[in-house]
């Protein structure tokens, strides 16, 4: 059966929208045409993907995409060595510090939908979103299929598709753009197994704060394991990103961007303990977590896409108690970059925040987003047994 949709307040969203979408719609046309340079394809999208290169062994039965915006992997590394409880669990596990965001991108909205689609953003099979603001309505083109051209799954589609409980839940109005995009009138028919809907995101929320993320996340796998279902979910922290805006990417001791890394690794070290406290999560749920971009170049902003400061992001995969490991090292088909090496669409394979949308998937057992470029072989952990619960 169909999960019972939740909902934001439409006409609270619509209004705001309704005051910005003459200007944004204006300027995403303009832009559009300067940056989308490659025609999109019209071939059938192909919902019934084989499974990748290597199917797990234990498939988890829930998976948490996490996304905390605006998170330089040199700020993780300084939580490791302050011994802070959160991210030190978390990296317990397949990591690295050394992944990358969209090779044209290091803004917001764009590596998000790369996270959740498996796309770059350019070419033939890029997504083609570009606009980085509150964006226009569903009748002026405010979805991911107009951008593209035509359909664009979403790791959503796969797991809503295969009957599992879905999630989307951020601190920025503008991720209004996933609810516009796969929404009943929007998503596309279920054509695997029993016919769970065309709307692909069960509930979406919206809180300012980090807390009001997590603790809208630890209800919706709570809620999800008492009716015996599994779930893929996607949650968004801001809060790192708001930060570094207002008081620069700044890494000196005592920061205020290094006291919210802080308090982020305080609300990772809370999502963590409340599923190792539910027998019924607990060995059962996995956590990706990656970032949309870095952040210093300029000092408090990330527009530089050839900057270091910006386009390097960390990319880890939790699955309970284990062992570090190198993420690059199970993962032979990826390119490891030096530190101040880019990467760029042509230049090598590294790992990237797009490959989030397909490592969950594969790490509940189910196959590819349908037509996705980036992780759609599932072997970014090939060579990694998942601890025993």
């Amino acid at each position: 059966m169909q999960a019972q949709p939740q909902r934001i307040s439409g006409r609270a969203v619509g209004a705001v929208m309704f005051i910005a979408a003459l200007a944004v719609t204006v300027a995403w046309i303009v832009l559009r045409v300067f940056f989308t340079t490659e025609p999109v394809e019209s071939a059938p999208e192909d919902s019934t993907a084989p499974l990748g290169a290597a199917s797990i062994a234990r498939p988890f039965d829930h998976v948490v995409v996490l996304s905390i915006d605006g998170l330089r992997p040199d700020a993780v590394a300084h939580a490791l060595d302050l011994g802070r409880a959160g991210f030190t669990a978390l990296l317990k596990g397949p990591h690295t510090l050394e992944a990358r965001t969209d090779p044209d991108s290091t803004v917001t909205l764009p590596n998000h939908v790369g996270m959740v689609t498996g796309r770059l953003f350019r070419g033939p099979q890029g997504h083609n979103w570009l606009p980085n603001v509150l964006l226009p309505t569903i009748a002026e083109g405010g979805t991911l299929h107009a951008a593209h051209g035509s359909y664009v799954p979403s790791m959503w589609d796969v797991a809503h598709d295969h009957g599992l409980m879905t999630a989307m839940l951020a601190s920025k109005g503008k991720f209004i753009l996933f609810d516009n995009s796969f929404r009943e009138e929007q998503g596309r028919p279920d054509a695997t197994g029993a016919d769970d809907g065309t709307r692909k995101i069960d509930l979406v929320g919206f809180a300012l704060r980090g807390e009001g993320v997590i603790r809208k996340i630890m209800a919706f796998l709570d809620d999800a394991a008492a009716q015996g279902r599994r779930s893929l979910s996607f949650i968004h922290l801001a809060d790192t990103d708001v930060t570094g805006h207002v008081r620069a990417w700044d890494m000196t001791p005592g920061s205020l961007y290094l006291a919210c890394v802080d308090r982020m690794d305080a609300l990772v070290d809370r999502l963590v303990r409340h599923i190792e406290a539910n027998p019924a999560l607990r060995g059962r749920t996995a956590i990706v977590m990656t970032s949309d971009h870095g952040g210093g170049a300029p000092p408090s902003s990330h527009t530089v896409p050839e900057s270091p400061l910006n386009f390097r992001i960390p990319f880890v995969v939790w699955g309970g108690d284990g062992e570090p490991v190198d993420l690059y090292a199970i993962s032979p088909s990826r390119t490891r970059p030096a530190p101040t090496e880019r990467m760029t669409a042509t230049g090598g394979s590294p790992i990237r925040n797009a490959d989030a949308g397909n490592c969950a998937l594969w790490l509940l057992g189910l196959p590819p987003i349908p037509t996705s470029t980036v992780g759609v072989e599932q072997d970014l952990l090939v060579g990694w047994s998942r601890p025993l619960p």
